[in-house]
């Protein structure tokens, strides 16, 4: 049996600006478990990096969690104080972010940037702590290590800045690694190259990666569990297979949608993007947020909040199409009735 790695209750993350509070995450809950990656898709503002950022309790003023519970090996983090933090952050969980070069800090070398994780969190000797770096960065396939540890993050091209915030990230073995769009600032080669080394160390070391992005690509090469987000809530979660091919919400459909696809055909396919603008959490509408711009929006869609429907034990639907009520419309619900709805 599986065994639960962190375990997101509720989650409830704001931001108090001069013009009143940002409801960035509106109830969020879902599990990770040990070894296994689990990626969150949706556009921008639907509240991915806020709820990594409330994992690593991170956010800057005047953001706030103001209700949930993070259980990271049973321990609430939302308990813990920024003192408390400091010896988890970097040492059980690591955070790869989506700018390596605003990540690195351009007067140290890389390093030293390195080895201040692994002497502050594994009480090692400098010496040997400088070992331990060299290892990490010919782990991550940075080339002549021995003489890039001492070089500067502007020396680095932006793959090898991205290998050495990997090498950074997993200098301490972490038990999770949350990879904040860890390859949009790179080519699709070293996108390729970055995305077969963090399998590879998954697969060695066993971490669990949250992977945060909008490239559906990225999530369907390393994760095996998909979350997708919008208005600061989880519209589905399923398996990449239920996800991919048996899509139950009209939001993840229109995700699929938008995506290029390889084609045969000499005729030229135009994309479908999805109409409309995404939800203003100053006034989180009353609904579903995605029912303005949803094509089989219901007139409870825009006045109710729907319960999640089970769709099998691995995929559930925040969706009133799936309500055994609801009008049968192929694309989204056929063979669909009767589904187990959660009433809590």
């Amino acid at each position: 049996m599986k065994e639960k790695l962190l375990e997101i209750k509720n989650l409830k993350t704001s931001f108090f600006t001069h013009v009143g509070e940002v409801k960035a995450i509106r109830g969020v809950d879902f599990d990770l478990y040990k070894g296994e990656a689990l990626g969150i898709v949706g556009e921008s503002g639907s509240g991915k990096s806020v709820t990594s950022m409330s994992i690593m309790k991170l956010l800057q003023h005047p953001g706030q969690i103001i209700d949930g519970q993070i259980l990271f090996n049973g321990e609430d983090l939302v308990r813990k104080s920024q003192k408390q933090m400091q010896s988890i952050r970097g040492n059980k969980i690591s955070m790869i972010f989506q700018d390596p070069m605003t990540s690195l800090n351009p007067v140290y070398t890389i390093g030293d940037q390195i080895m201040e994780a692994i002497i502050k969190h594994q009480k090692l000797s400098r010496q040997d702590a400088r070992k331990k770096a060299i290892d990490m960065l010919r782990i991550v396939g940075i080339p002549s290590p021995e003489k890039r540890i001492n070089q500067y993050p502007h020396e680095f091209s932006g793959g090898m800045r991205q290998r050495a915030m990997i090498a950074m990230a997993l200098s301490c073995e972490p038990e999770l690694l949350i990879a904040d769009e860890p390859t949009t600032a790179l080519d699709v080669t070293i996108q390729a190259q970055i995305l077969e080394l963090m399998k590879e160390l998954k697969n060695k070391l066993n971490t669990a990666i949250i992977l945060i992005t909008h490239d559906l690509g990225v999530v369907a090469d390393v994760c095996s569990r998909v979350i997708v987000m919008y208005g600061g809530l989880i519209m589905e979660e399923g398996t990449v297979e239920e996800i991919f091919y048996k899509p139950r919400h009209p939001y993840t459909l229109g995700l699929l949608k938008s995506i290029p696809k390889l084609s045969d055909k000499k005729d030229k396919q135009r994309l479908v993007p999805i109409i409309g603008s995404p939800p203003d959490l100053l006034k989180p509408p009353k609904g579903c947020p995605f029912a303005p711009r949803c094509e089989y929006a219901m007139r409870i869609c825009l006045n109710k909040v729907p319960n999640y429907t089970y769709v099998s034990q691995t995929q559930r639907s925040m969706c009133w199409l799936l309500h055994k009520d609801a009008p049968v419309i192929d694309a989204i619900n056929k063979d669909l009735k009767g589904a187990k709805t959660d009433e809590q």
